[in-house]
């Protein structure tokens, strides 16, 4: 086998090191369980009675107020002070906990999740509302706060996306107590779901079947919804048509039967502000508009809710109302009445005192002022929207530093509750132990004692098996080293005596003599050499010297070759392990050279590489491709014995040794012919 590489490096502990190691493991042991033994020992002198729920007092946490209490405080400070009103949901968790009631650890999760929803953490009043459904599904789920978490969990699930999980929790608080009003609100979530869902035949089909409970319905903002959403589920289908003649239909018996004769006089009414639809309604007639591109409409709507709600003291919505408005005028190309629309929606803005909608109405009229080409106007206007935009930026750090330590105060109820568990599993623990361990302690102590002598034999006996696992597997490789350098030497001499064999055909005794003559003398060094593990590289060199001259005398028609050694070397300082150059020199002959057309060449260089010396055996002959495909059926079912021990020999000199011998083989020419092959030795071994 001509192409190959090795890199065999070894990561090794010397045994020295490793001896210490074992006897430091042994001393750290010992030194363990004699600590261990002593801490027994100080238990039992010094024994003295802990706190039940120690975390109690490291918070400073008192127990001693009512629970209802503490929560009806909380939800009192709810929206003024949330940061406080953590701090009465966790001592009434707290002190629920001590007290061992669920149904008092539900309704703080309650007022927890309520808080959260408040602040806008959808996620942590979901994970709130489902720790009080734990704690009231099995024994509490009559009462009117069981039902609350019900409806808690659809609304947050419903607002997560989870449409699925939210519509579960509805079905099932319609299938707990409550009025005629709840059951209609929570059919029409589950209509609205439907939709959600992508199942408008179903939400119509469900609202359908409300229709005349809602009707004879007192409330007006259930009737609405339920208009809303059959309008959002017809829309869902395309028909819009149907969608917003169910919107327009509220107009209709707001007047009565006979005021409307056609729906365009509905349209015209609701267009004209005589008749103002309910929010949701509005929402959903307005997306109507939006998606059949009805312009005039969306403008004429918004401008009635615009007016409405200013009429009822509602600016903020009636801003929103006002940009929308202009941003609708100015795709139309209608700057001036969108200029004339977000003046008022910026007046509007500014008693609001909201810097987001500040920020939104200027930064529209600016782009409308820069578009009508008044930029004296745009210029104040992109001031008025910096200025907001500055105030917005400076209350959302304000918020975002009051949401952090709301969570991590959420964090540390959540982590009081792991705590007051674990306290009370230790404290258990501690009594349950506390009375055998009088009894125990001595014979713990005995058997630390046993354990210790038991310890250090075992790890004695295993330090002797390991050195004398080392000492065997040392030995073995040795003999295995041994072995393939034995094996070395009838490989050589079979090939060598082919060369003899080939003389003799050729009736070349005089050749023949003269070759068997150096033969005998290269067989002596290779003989005087074959039990040595290493060589100098003098006898190394005066063997390949040998070796070359015989193999060119065999092939001298067919090679040339140079063999250089940097003068600087010390070759009777310098050792290397026997025969390592010779299968690689004859593999370059006889694989490479022999078959080249024209008179090749082999160069063989022994340099300084740093702290080794480098070996480079160079040959422009056919190269390691072309000979393998020149190669015979029995060629290429036999490995090259000597390059196959060779490569064996160094990865357990390596190992031995802890050395790093390298050989690499790579192709000279872009056509793959010549080959060179760079063997690395380090300076010292063993």
């Amino acid at each position: 086998m001509w192409a190959l590489y090795v890199w065999n490096k070894r990561s090794l502990v010397s045994h020295d090191e490793k001896r210490e190691l074992i006897a430091n493991k042994i001393i750290s042991t010992f030194l363990m369980l004699s600590l261990f033994s002593s801490l027994l020992f100080a238990q039992d002198k010094n024994k003295k009675s802990r706190s039940k729920y120690e975390s109690l007092s490291e918070r400073n946490i008192s127990v001693d107020q009512s629970v209802p209490g503490l929560l009806q405080e909380a939800e009192n400070l709810m929206v003024a002070d949330p940061a406080a009103a953590l701090d009465r949901v966790e001592q009434a968790l707290a002190t629920s906990i001590t007290q061992k009631s669920s149904y008092n650890e539900a309704k703080c999760y309650l007022v927890l999740a309520r808080i959260n929803e408040h602040q806008g953490e959808t996620e942590l009043a979901s994970q709130n509302y489902l720790d009080a459904y734990k704690r009231l599904v099995s024994v509490y789920n009559t009462t009117p706060d069981f039902r609350t978490t019900l409806e808690g969990l659809g609304r947050v699930n419903f607002n997560l996306s989870l449409f699925d999980q939210s519509k579960r929790f509805y079905e099932d608080l319609l299938n707990t107590e409550i009025d005629e009003n709840k059951r209609l609100e929570t059919e029409l979530r589950i209509a609205e779901i439907e939709v959600a869902l992508g199942n408008a035949p179903k939400a119509l089909e469900k609202v359908s079947q409300l229709e005349p409970s809602l009707t004879s319905n007192e409330s007006k903002s259930l009737q609405s919804r339920g208009r809303a959403i059959k309008a959002r589920a017809y829309a869902q289908q395309d028909d819009f048509a149907a969608a917003e003649n169910s919107l327009i239909q509220s107009a209709d018996e707001t007047a009565g039967e006979s005021f409307f004769d056609t729906d365009s006089e509905i349209l015209d009414e609701v267009v004209s502000g005589k008749f103002v639809p309910e929010d949701e309604e509005a929402e959903e007639l307005l997306n109507i508009y939006q998606q059949q591109d009805r312009k005039e409409e969306e403008i004429a709507l918004r401008e009635k809710i615009a007016v409405s709600k200013a009429d009822a003291n509602l600016p903020l919505q009636a801003t929103k109302q006002r940009q929308a408005i202009g941003k609708v005028l100015i795709e139309q190309g209608r700057t001036n009445d969108a200029i004339s629309q977000l003046r008022q929606a910026a007046v509007l803005a500014d008693s609001t005192g909201n810097f987001q909608e500040q920020a939104n109405t200027y930064k529209a009229l600016a782009e409308a002022y820069n578009q009508s080409g008044v930029k004296s106007k745009a210029i104040e206007a992109y001031k008025s929207h910096s200025l907001a935009l500055e105030n917005l930026i400076e209350q959302q750090q304000t918020q975002r530093s009051v949401r952090e330590s709301l969570l991590k105060k959420q964090q540390d109820i959540q982590a009081l509750t792991k705590d007051l568990a674990l306290d009370e599993s230790s404290y258990l623990l501690e009594e349950t132990t506390t009375e055998l361990q009088a009894q125990q302690l001595r014979g713990q102590r005995l058997l630390i004692y046993g354990l210790i002598g038991l310890l250090v034999l075992v790890i004695t006996a295993t330090y002797y098996i390991y050195r004398n696992a080392m000492k065997t597997k040392r030995v073995g490789q040795l003999l295995a080293l041994k072995s393939l350098r034995s094996q070395m030497n009838p490989h050589f001499i079979f090939n060598a005596l082919n060369s003899v064999n080939q003389f003799v055909t050729l009736n070349d005794e005089r050749a023949a003599n003269k070759f068997l003559a150096e033969f005998s003398k290269l067989m002596r060094m290779v003989l005087d050499n074959s039990q040595k593990e290493f060589i100098s590289l003098r006898e190394e060199q005066e063997m390949i010297a040998l070796y070359l001259k015989l193999e060119h005398y065999r092939f001298r028609d067919q090679f040339d070759y140079g063999f250089e050694i940097d003068p600087s070397l010390d070759l009777d300082e310098l050792e290397i392990p026997p025969m390592l150059i010779q299968p690689y020199i004859e593999n370059a002959i006889w694989h490479g050279l022999r078959y080249k057309k024209e008179k090749g060449h082999l160069q063989v260089n022994i340099y300084q590489n740093g702290d080794g010396i480098k070996i480079s055996i160079e040959d422009n002959g056919i190269g390691r491709v072309e000979s393998a495909r020149l190669k015979t059926d029995n060629q290429k079912k036999k490995n090259s014995v000597g390059l196959k021990n060779t490569l064996e020999r160094i990865a357990i000199i390596n190992q031995v040794y802890h050395t790093n011998y390298k050989i690499k083989i790579t192709d000279l020419n872009e056509d793959l012919s010549g080959t060179c092959v760079e063997i690395l030795t380090p300076k010292n071994h063993g």
